[in-house]
């Protein structure tokens, strides 16, 4: 499970799909497939035999991060779904239009929210990181980096403030792959435990 705001975003074990729950209500708002996502992003032949499960989640950084049974990891930009529909693009007038589909659950969610924020996220945004595991993503961790000083400059003698520190999201699983050159399947080399780090600026969502 991660949550974030009034929702959470909950994965079963041995499924490939996503369902957002509303934490206080406990009303099922969403449903997310992340398999043909992959399966298009990557193609079948990359993923051998193995069905796409999801096996690690994460909300870090204004994104959903989500790690799977093949190893591949992906992040989705969440919008709060106070002026987002369900698709994440804005908000277009009502009058005169057909209804946004997923907009009348989106907006009775918020009413019933005490922060007045939903997860709302669709894989039309989503992110593959070719950069991955050869077996399952077992976790996710988001830690803060190193943030730096600017240095002293004849024009600004002064330091100014420090830039806010990158997170760093770490995921672990066993062995490194990187799927834009090499085949997932019946490769056995270099299985040992790796732990992968993005970096995720701080004026980045």
């Amino acid at each position: 499970m991660a949550c974030d705001g009034d929702g959470v975003w909950v994965s079963i074990k041995m499924d490939s799909t996503l369902r957002l729950y509303h934490a206080h209500t406990y009303q099922h708002l969403k449903d997310v497939d992340i398999e043909p996502y992959v399966s298009k992003m990557l193609g079948t032949g990359k993923l051998g035999f193995s069905l796409v499960r999801i096996t690690a989640l994460l909300i870090s950084s204004g994104r959903l991060w989500i790690g799977t049974s093949n190893g591949v990891v992906i992040s989705v930009p969440l919008s709060e779904g106070s002026s987002r529909d369900s698709i994440g693009g804005s908000l277009p007038p009502t009058s005169g239009r057909p209804p946004i589909p997923g907009h009348a659950t989106l907006v009775r969610a918020r009413s019933t929210s005490p922060t007045g924020t939903i997860p709302w996220c669709s894989m039309a945004h989503a992110q593959l990181s070719f950069h991955g595991h050869r077996d399952a993503v077992t976790f996710f961790v988001a830690v803060p980096g190193a943030a730096t000083s600017p240095a002293r400059t004849p024009e600004s003698p002064r330091r100014q403030s420090p830039t806010p520190p990158p997170m760093l999201v770490i995921s672990g699983g066993e062995g490194y792959i990187d799927f834009r050159i090499e085949e997932h399947a019946d490769d056995v080399r270099d299985t040992a435990s790796h732990l992968i780090v993005w970096q995720i600026l701080s004026d980045v969502h």
